[in-house]
């Protein structure tokens, strides 16, 4: 062994300078090759640096995962539960590809900003990238109910990105979107559709979820199923008054198997406060900010908690509190449509309307499918009244009342018909506001739009308007017995 060693020794020093040739061509090679290595694994400057260090993140000599290995786990199923698989680039061009890997990624990371969601890792999910796979499969595999497809294709000069989200328990479409795009701004596309996705894919989970529960036995369902249909039932309609009290009740429930669930104090919290709206005898009561400075206590950061803060503050007057809490729950959800909203309607109360204006079009655009649209539609129309943009204010407000007829809805759109000449529509549109608000007049509004208009020369105007519409409507009523009587044989 001894000779051999010296031997080889030997060779070495014989042909050192060979050898040190060879090792600078390596060298050289190596520098030479790095510009070509870069450029074929490069990625857009706006994806993440995680995309591309999926080895890294493997043990040595450990094989990453294939779908076919994945043991079947029991589904998550007390919140909801997600899989993004890898989207499909269906173009052809390796560009894309990074594209489409960034996508799946970031919509990853969006998803898991959301305390109330399980989302299978990126790491997990990309083992399927390139495969022929079944949803149903991939639910059995990694435990969820939901399961993300989407693709990548250049269409002429367009990019164009499709998403549609399945519940894989049945198979079911619970959402579907198409997003185009110029190629020019391939480097702008990732990051706009991914936050186009998270944000609609919210509230779409969330309705899903509440379809799932509905089908449900009540006393099968944990405190997030419970606390997620008051949520919803609470948005769907913010003035009815057997699902506020349902959703208080619903939370009390929540409360009872989950002592320390933060959301579930912060929907208590809200629903109660908007039954101080309707019969105006708890401002400021205990019964509201007790459960809300419980939710604070146990989860401050979350953005349900924050969200459902700023809507209380809001109920309870305490508008400029209300309005950092809401720029408070952007900070911890940027992607949250009803916050950006919420925002919105609390500036028109602090008389900030083009501002307002601005950021419930974010929301529109975030969530154009949202159960509060309605909502968010008479709000838009109010501000867009107070800056006397009529037809935008009458476009919006006929929206907002096709939808669901609120307050707010029905009486800015009495006032934009009335100033457009419409009476006959504008005394109909009071007639509704009447039925929802009895006893309501034009003169008891002065005060609410003395809080919302920039001048007493503004509320002037309106109350104007909003008293041709109100006799327009008494008109119409006076003339309904005589309408009787003719049609009597």
């Amino acid at each position: 062994m001894v000779e051999y060693i010296s031997r080889a020794l030997a060779w070495i020093a014989e042909n050192e300078s060979v050898l040190s040739g060879l090792a600078a061509a390596i060298v050289i090679v190596g520098v030479l090759s790095a510009p070509f290595q870069r450029r074929f694994s490069k990625r857009s400057s706006k994806l993440s640096p995680q995309r591309s260090s999926k080895k890294a993140e493997l043990e040595p000599d450990v094989a990453a995962p294939t779908p076919a290995s994945v043991t079947h786990v029991a589904p998550v199923m007390d919140r909801p539960s997600i899989a993004v698989l890898p989207f499909q680039n269906l173009s052809g061009d390796p560009d894309h590809e990074y594209l489409a890997d960034g996508l799946s990624e970031d919509i990853i990371t969006g998803l898991s900003r959301v305390k109330q969601f399980f989302v299978i890792a990126r790491n997990t999910t990309f083992t399927y990238k390139g495969r022929a796979v079944d949803v149903q499969q991939v639910s059995r595999d990694l435990g969820v109910r939901y399961v993300l497809e989407g693709s990548v294709r250049a269409v002429g000069e367009r990019i164009r990105v499709t998403a549609q989200l399945i519940d894989a328990t049945t198979r079911a479409h619970a959402w579907a979107e198409r997003y185009d795009r110029p190629v020019a701004d391939i480097l702008t596309v990732d990051d706009e559709v991914t936050d186009a996705i998270v944000a609609a894919l919210w509230p779409a989970l969330r309705r899903a979820e509440v379809e799932t529960t509905r089908r449900a036995d009540p006393g099968d369902l944990g405190a997030w199923a419970l606390v997620n249909r008051a949520w919803y039932s609470i948005q769907s309609d913010l003035g009815d008054e057997a699902k506020l009290l349902a959703a208080a009740r619903a939370c009390e429930e929540a409360i009872e198997l989950d002592p320390d669930y933060g959301l579930a104090y912060a929907v208590l919290a809200h629903a109660r406060s908007l039954m101080s709206q309707q019969w105006a005898a708890m401002p400021e009561s205990r019964s509201v900010m007790d459960p809300m400075d419980r939710a604070l206590h146990l989860a401050a950061d979350d953005p349900g908690v924050q969200h459902a803060y700023a809507a209380v503050l809001g109920n309870l007057g305490r508008t400029p509190d209300a309005k950092r809490a809401w720029e408070r729950s952007l900070e911890l959800n940027p992607n949250n449509a009803a916050a950006r909203a919420g925002l919105g309607i609390s500036q028109i109360y602090l008389k900030q309307h083009s501002d307002a204006v601005a950021n419930i079009d974010t929301a529109l655009r975030l969530s154009p499918s949202d159960p509060l649209l309605y909502h968010w539609l008479a709000h838009r129309a109010l501000a867009c009244a107070m800056l006397e943009r009529w037809d935008d204010s009458l476009i919006a407000a006929a929206d907002s009342v096709q939808r669901n007829g609120s307050r707010v809805g029905w009486a800015t759109y009495a006032g934009a018909l009335a100033h457009e000449g419409r009476l006959a529509e504008a005394g109909t549109a009071w007639q509704k506001l009447l039925d929802r608000t009895p006893g309501v007049t034009s003169d008891a509004l002065a005060g609410f739009l003395r809080d919302v208009a920039i001048d007493e020369t503004r509320v002037a105007e309106l109350i104007e308007n909003l008293g041709r519409a109100e006799q327009a409507a008494s008109t119409a009523r006076q003339r309904e017995p005589s309408n009787s009587a003719r049609e009597d044989p």
